[in-house]
């Protein structure tokens, strides 16, 4: 049987790497943070609440990435897709796109979601904006009211004055 027996040294060794191994462990959380903010897209619009048929401007920037390719989407409240671009972004990493809220939106959330390859990842981010559609009943109930009411005055004056002539 072979027995090995440990000498003072190699034990003094093994304590020396624990001290590296905590400080290792400690840094790691905050460069990997470091490295997740530096790869990550900025999106903004703007507005936050839009109506159906507006115009939305949307500007982003990928950090350090002169034309990258930004895949875009933008998906309505019940996330059906309603456009699909690819935009490249300036020698600054800056990329903006316009486009109109649909006539037949829905209220509620829209989603813009923006990817692009990062130093060799794909890094995505959301967005999320408004969109609210006025309410049918709210506008067209004191319409229609004022309208009946002028619709029966009008009848009435109108038999009141072929009364009057006669």
């Amino acid at each position: 049987m072979n027995y090995h027996i440990l000498s003072a040294s190699h034990r003094k060794n093994k304590t020396r790497f624990l001290p590296l191994a905590a400080v290792l462990l400690i840094a790691l959380p905050g460069f990997m943070n470091s490295f997740a903010q530096e790869q990550s897209i900025t999106l903004a619009t703007n507005k936050d609440h839009y109506l159906p048929g507006d115009t939305v401007q949307l500007s982003g920037t990928v950090p350090g990435q002169p034309n990258a390719l930004v895949g875009l989407q933008i998906k309505d409240s019940s996330g059906n897709l309603i456009l699909i671009r690819t935009v490249q972004s300036d020698q600054n990493g800056n990329f903006t796109l316009s486009f109109k809220i649909p006539p037949t939106a829905t209220s509620g959330d829209f989603s813009i979601i923006a990817s692009a390859r990062i130093n060799g990842f794909v890094i995505t981010q959301t967005k999320t904006m408004t969109a609210t559609v006025p309410e049918f009943g709210s506008i067209a109930t004191p319409i229609f009211g004022v309208s009946f009411l002028l619709i029966i005055g009008l009848y009435a004056f109108q038999g009141k004055f072929k009364r009057l002539s006669l």
